[in-house]
């Protein structure tokens, strides 16, 4: 009876969320348009739409009648561009050679002012025959006391 009574209970629960949510989704679907049918493009359609705009910015093409005729046409209008661009170029090219030549003068003295700078810094050692033996007196003098140094003793056998 009481398992009854839980299921009932359950049921009356979950029937009333269902309504609840089943009134969002109406609205939902008010909200959003029907979607809108489009018609089915051919090749030849595309193909046409591709070729509307190119002679919308060259009309020029639309006079010639083989595609030699309007290559001709096309290298025509972009010569100046390039030669245009080809001049700012070279002026590119005269610059940059310019400033590596100042680049060039400047690593040079750099060069030699390090040469300078290393012969200035270069020590002669000249040694004489008894320096050996004042470098072992002066460690003896300028080195730890006797006491701080014990001898180390070896065991033979």
């Amino acid at each position: 009876m009481e398992n009854l009574l839980f299921l009932l209970i359950i049921a009356a629960i979950s029937f009333i969320f269902k309504r609840k949510t089943g009134a969002n989704n109406e609205q939902r679907e008010e909200r959003m348009p029907p979607p809108v049918a489009r018609p089915i493009q051919t090749y030849r359609e595309k193909a046409e739409e591709t070729v509307r705009p190119m002679q919308q910015a060259f009309p020029e093409l639309t006079k010639a009648r083989t595609l030699k005729e309007a290559a001709d046409i096309l290298i025509a209008n972009a010569q100046p561009a390039i030669e245009e661009k080809q001049n700012e170029l070279k002026n590119k090219l005269e610059k940059l050679k310019i400033e590596e030549e100042s680049h060039r003068i400047k690593a040079g003295k750099i060069k030699q002012f390090e040469q300078k700078i290393v012969q200035e810094q270069s020590v002669d050692l000249q040694f004489q025959a008894n320096d050996i033996l004042k470098g072992i007196v002066m460690s003896e003098v300028l080195g730890p006391p006797r006491s701080l140094r014990p001898y180390q003793r070896s065991n033979r056998s």
